[in-house]
């Protein structure tokens, strides 16, 4: 027997048994408030294991190995700077758990008023960074098992998108949720197996290192081989990224209490920044045995194809189980966010719970097809997630840290809102279209004057 065909069979069994858990799950976890938050009800190691799972995926495993192979420890760079930037949700994890939010809209509704016009810029940025990741996982999946399997991205990225459906539409954050646990217990078995093999491919760490250039794997010095413009961008653009990313947002929401949820954030840290060591290592290591590879992004997969048979399939199957969590998760949060704050609060306000949950699965459906059209005509895999942390942090960061520190001055309306979201996208957009690498740092200071020039019109005319 091929071992294609007990590839795609493991893989079938592991994925079978998990879309009846979540059949079996959904048909236990009814109901909007399940697809929407969980039922707010996640105990702490699901929690965790949801976040994990989320922040992993597509980007990790193919985006940033591929980063290690061309500039080294670098990687670990990113993940660091990640790490500092989920920092702020240790202080708002609280606030955000009591406060019975369901979307990130929800914030902005809460902190400066509701507006049509706010929340239509609200909406439209929040959809940018899990639609982005949509297309990530994607490119992520078809690159890699086209280079195991031989068989074209586009038919892998298509029959791949199919199967995510069956973890998403069962019953939304509830099933997501418990798969992502479960698929992020694989994700830990995998990787340290697959870090051990590594090193022994490759004659050991230290053999690694000295055949990999010293400008990418010396320490300290390969920290910064990227080039201090590029970490400068991660500073502004990916670091503070995921505080505008609503898929962790709403897993703070679907905790079962405030300290849990503060606790899974700074675990989840922790556990990105050690699977970037992770990616750092695949890569160099690939990079000492093969530095001729035409694309870096095909690292993992050229990586695999030189390991043990029973290893590349059990590998596979993490994979599968990586990349399908983080999909699945942005489906959900997509969908979330287009029935919610779309379709209930300005299409149909009436609509009974249970018709809400069958839009929210033929939403699914369209916005996952359009994801595929995307993902096969523009593969790129890091450029995707950059891309999406950019506009969205121009956008919402300043929106969103200063409404939660200025919350209770009684200062903020719906004019300081648009006016800090309109600024950092102009900002953002103007600098990226005058070739500006560095634009999401315009955006940033964008939006924080415009926050700031409507803050002090609002309290002069207080005072006066």
């Amino acid at each position: 027997m091929s071992t294609n065909v007990i590839l795609f069979v493991t893989i079938a069994v592991v994925l079978s048994g998990i879309v009846i858990f979540s059949y079996i799950l959904g048909r236990r976890k009814q109901g909007i408030e399940n697809w929407y938050v969980g039922g707010r009800s996640l105990p702490l190691v699901v929690q965790i294991g949801t976040q994990f799972a989320t922040v992993m995926g597509g980007a990790t495993i193919v985006g940033l190995v591929g980063n290690a192979y061309t500039d080294g420890w670098s990687t670990l760079t990113y993940g660091v700077l990640t790490m500092i930037g989920f920092l702020p949700f240790l202080l708002m994890a609280r606030w955000l758990r009591n406060s019975e939010f369901e979307t990130m809209p929800d914030i902005i509704r809460k902190v400066y008023g509701k507006n049509p016009a706010l929340s239509v810029l609200t909406i439209l940025c929040t959809l940018i960074v899990p639609f982005g990741w949509m297309i990530t996982q994607l490119v992520g999946f078809g690159k890699i098992f086209a280079t195991i399997t031989g068989v074209d991205a586009p038919v892998m990225v298509t029959i791949f998108a199919v199967i995510s459906l069956a973890f998403v539409l069962p019953a939304g954050m509830t099933s997501v949720a418990w798969t992502d646990f479960i698929f992020g217990c694989a994700m830990v078995v995998g990787s340290v197996i697959a870090f051990f093999i590594a090193m022994d491919l490759g004659g050991g760490f230290q053999t690694i290192m000295e055949t990999t250039p010293g400008e990418i794997s010396d320490f300290p010095d390969g920290l910064t081989a990227v080039g201090m413009g590029t970490i400068v961008f991660w500073i502004f653009g990916v670091m503070p990224g995921n505080l505008t990313n609503q898929q962790l947002y709403q897993r703070i929401y679907s905790a079962d209490n405030a300290r849990n949820a503060t606790i899974s954030v700074g675990v989840t840290a922790l556990l990105f920044a050690v699977a970037t060591f992770w990616s750092s290592t695949i890569g160099l290591t690939v990079r000492a045995l093969n530095p001729a590879l035409d694309n870096p992004e095909n690292a993992t997969g050229w990586f695999l194809a030189q390991t043990p048979d029973w290893f590349l399939v059990m590998f596979a199957v993490f994979i599968v189980a990586t990349i399908m969590s983080t999909l699945s998760s942005a489906v959900q949060s997509v969908v979330v966010t287009m029935t919610k704050d779309i379709y209930t609060n300005y299409i149909n306000p009436g609509i009974d719970e249970k018709k809400l949950v069958s839009v929210s699965r033929y939403v699914s459906v369209a916005v996952l097809a359009a994801a595929v059209t995307l993902a096969i005509f523009y593969p790129q895999a890091l450029g995707w997630i950059v891309a999406s942390f950019a506009y969205s942090v121009s956008a919402l960061l300043v929106p969103i840290l200063g409404g939660f520190l200025l919350k209770d001055k009684n200062i903020l309306d719906h004019r300081a809102g648009i006016a800090s979201i309109l600024a950092g996208i102009l900002g953002s957009a103007i600098s990226h279209a005058a070739g500006s690498d560095l634009y999401v740092m315009y955006g940033l200071f964008g939006s924080l004057i415009g926050l700031v020039v409507m803050v002090l019109f609002n309290k002069s005319a207080k005072e006066n």
